[in-house]
């Protein structure tokens, strides 16, 4: 949670950052064009000088009946006008016929119409208006000046008043507040600039209005998950917000945010409103939430980016369950093969040992047991073979004498009977004793070799007594009932479910050669690859840690119903240690890997995943000051909108549930931010795609040798 939470907020600025870069450079763009039009403004009246020009004046600009002039004929189908081409012109009629306002008129007039279609790619319009009630207007499609009703006064309008010396004694471009235009009907907000003459008069004022239709749209619908985006003016007036768009719209653009009765979105505005700098991320813990902010320079609107931090631990939740979720699968698919091998290994060569122990004690020395096993088992039948042997040669030796010994006594006279007993009765103690004696040194050597393996199946001897001493009572009841099976055998066979035992009795058998040899070569790995005791700089080998990588993610390799196995062809170069965060590059390296299994086994770009899929590992030094390592796969590749969006932080093409969108972007960070390397690919559609990781070999801040 804390390494999200760190990210979190540096992606949340970022993305504000520039989310406010890109909303603001239009309200840049119209205050440096009214520098330039102003400048032009003032050149075109100083050429004009003390002319009256008075036909040309009457020649562009009729008089309407209403009391107003407009450069249009009254009573012609206003479709008529052509507002591609021209500006309409607006004269009040409370505007006097002087000479001083015809020059600034057709100053205004000639001045749009050549402004005008030159900026209307990003303007909806551009127009020039005087203090004295008129104005030319040029906006394509919307002939405002020919429509707009005689008694409208626009001195006293926000959008020209906000550039009187009142509201405006710094004489500066000025922003109005967000309005409804009703001839229109559109968002609109205006930016005015005055324009004085040299003895300070207020002669005209350049305006833009800008469209917020599709600024207010994208503002709402373009969030990140999770998310929302809210725009106000510093003086509480909200200007966008998800769930108030309809009170905005009802009340024209006047909805202040104080006034509202929402304690949470005026806690929002407190918060932002004591910001010191221009662009921060607010922890709001009374909301448990965090608010990204920036300044829309311009009309010096608020940006703010609300986002909730439940999101977080919905994120480390995921995490935390995938992670749970793949190690039950490895240590399920090493349990299994960890009885499949001490099964072959352990319990078949000791079920071989204990028949031949059976024929030895019944005289029989003709015995097979495999003595090329490659552990104690192995030298155990090797020398139980060879204590057989040796008791073989002294029976065949006693048996020998025991024949002279016959012979001998034949010939004797019955003198010598009593001897002759005498001898046999030491003959037959001989035997007992020599059987007894070599019983002694086989069952020493049997106790000797096996003292290995019985330490290491110790941790299961409580259920191989509870099986014995079940198989006992059932063998007493079978001496008692022999040889007819009776009810109360059956009875027992079916309670300690005799079948199950003979085929458990194997298994538990199986368990204990190298189950904890197994076990702690599972936590090995997995302590390779998390290298959770090491938190500092270490010099390591990066193989070993691609190695382990690749033991984790063996069940994925492998062959499975829908797709074919997926080989690793590895070209390991001769890589000195590198000094690293160990943990953080096994989890580039798994970040990596998994996507290029993920590639290969997920078609895309309406292509099937290969029949031969593979992925190839390169590492090598780079001019003796770092190391490469490449990882790449024979998939469908990317094109190049992926491509561009692919360290992006939230951005994932996997289906919902499967991804984040944070994988790349924090392997990104431990590779460039945390070593000093670089992380960079090379994909193409249809070639698969190829990640290079390049880190120095020592730290930089670390004194070598």
């Amino acid at each position: 949670m804390s390494t999200l939470e760190t990210q979190t907020r540096e992606q949340l600025q970022k993305y504000v950052v520039e989310r406010g870069k890109r909303e603001e450079s239009l309200f840049k763009l119209a205050e440096d064009n009214h520098k330039t039009l102003k400048q032009a403004l003032l050149k075109r009246l100083e050429k004009l000088d003390n002319l009256d020009p008075r036909d040309q004046f009457n020649q562009l600009f009729y008089l309407w009946s209403d009391g107003t002039r407009r450069n249009f004929q009254q009573n012609q189908p206003v479709k008529q006008f052509d507002t591609e081409q021209y500006p309409s012109v607006f004269i009040g009629k409370q505007a006097p016929n002087t000479a001083d306002i015809r020059r600034r008129m057709l100053a205004f007039y000639e001045l749009t119409k050549s402004y005008g279609p030159a900026w209307r790619n990003r303007f909806v319009d551009t127009y020039i208006m005087g203090p004295e009630n008129y104005v030319a207007n040029y906006w394509p499609n919307v002939p405002w000046g020919i429509e707009a009703k005689a008694d409208i006064f626009m001195p006293n309008e926000e959008y020209f008043y906000v550039s009187d010396k009142k509201h405006n004694p710094l004489r500066e471009t000025m922003w109005t507040g967000l309005y409804f235009d009703t001839v229109p009907k559109l968002w609109m907000v205006s930016v005015e600039t005055p324009v004085d003459d040299r003895q300070g008069n207020h002669i005209a004022t350049i305006g833009h209005d800008i469209i917020l239709n599709e600024l207010m749209e994208r503002t709402v619908n373009d969030h990140l998950h999770g998310t929302y985006n809210v725009i106000f003016r510093s003086d509480g007036r909200l200007i966008v917000h998800p769930d108030y768009m309809a009170q905005i719209q009802r009340k024209l653009g006047q909805f202040n945010i104080l006034e509202s009765g929402d304690a949470h979105l005026q806690r929002i505005f407190h918060a932002v409103k004591t910001l010191q700098s221009e662009t921060v991320v607010i922890d709001n813990s009374n909301d448990d939430e965090y608010l990204t902010v920036t300044k829309l320079n311009g009309p010096d609107w608020y940006f703010v980016t609300v986002y909730p931090k439940s999101l977080l631990s919905e994120i480390a939740a995921n995490n935390a369950r995938f992670v749970l979720y793949i190690g039950l699968i490895a240590l399920l698919l090493e349990i299994l093969l960890l009885f499949s091998v001490l099964y072959k290994q352990v319990a078949i060569p000791l079920n071989k040992l204990l028949i031949a122990t059976d024929r030895v004690s019944q005289g029989n020395f003709n015995i097979d047991l495999n003595t090329k096993l490659p552990n104690e088992l192995g030298l155990l039948a090797t020398s139980f073979i060879n204590m057989a042997s040796q008791l073989y040669e002294s029976f065949m030796l006693l048996e020998k004498s025991n024949e002279e010994l016959e012979v001998r006594v034949q010939h004797r006279t019955a003198e010598l009977s009593q001897v002759l007993q005498d001898l046999q009765q030491t003959q037959s103690q001989l035997i007992q004793t020599e059987k007894m004696s070599s019983l002694g040194h086989l069952v020493a050597g049997v106790a000797h070799e096996i003292n290995n393996p019985v330490n290491f199946i110790h941790g299961n001897l409580t259920h191989v007594d509870s099986y014995t001493q079940d198989l006992l009572l059932l063998i007493d009841l079978y001496q008692q009932q022999y040889p007819n099976s009776t009810a109360t055998i059956q009875t027992a066979i079916e309670t300690i479910d005799l079948e199950f035992l003979k085929h458990d009795f194997p298994k538990l058998l199986s368990s204990m050669k190298v189950g904890t040899g197994r076990i702690q070569g599972i936590v090995q790995s997995l302590r390779n690859f998390s290298r959770l005791d090491e938190a500092e700089f270490k010099a390591v080998d990066v193989h070993e840690g691609i190695e382990s990588t690749l033991l984790i993610l063996q069940n994925r390799l492998k062959a499975q119903q829908d797709f074919a196995e997926i080989a690793v062809i590895k070209d390991y170069g001769q890589l000195p240690p590198v000094e690293c965060y160990p943990g953080q590059l096994n989890q580039v390296f798994m970040n990596l890997l998994t996507n290029a299994i993920d590639a290969l086994k997920t078609s895309a770009f309406n292509q099937q995943p290969p029949t031969n899929p593979t992925i190839c590992i390169v590492t090598q030094v780079l001019a003796e000051k770092a190391i490469s390592i490449h990882i790449s796969d024979n998939g469908s590749g990317m094109d190049e909108t992926v491509q561009a969006k692919l360290f992006d932080p939230f951005f994932t093409t996997k289906p919902v549930g499967k991804g984040t969108g944070l994988g790349l972007s924090i392997s990104y960070q431990i590779v460039v931010s945390n070593h000093g390397g670089k992380l960079y690919f090379h994909s193409a559609l249809g070639q698969g795609t190829e990640f290079v990781i390049e880190i120095p070999i020592y730290q930089p801040d670390r004194n070598h040798l």
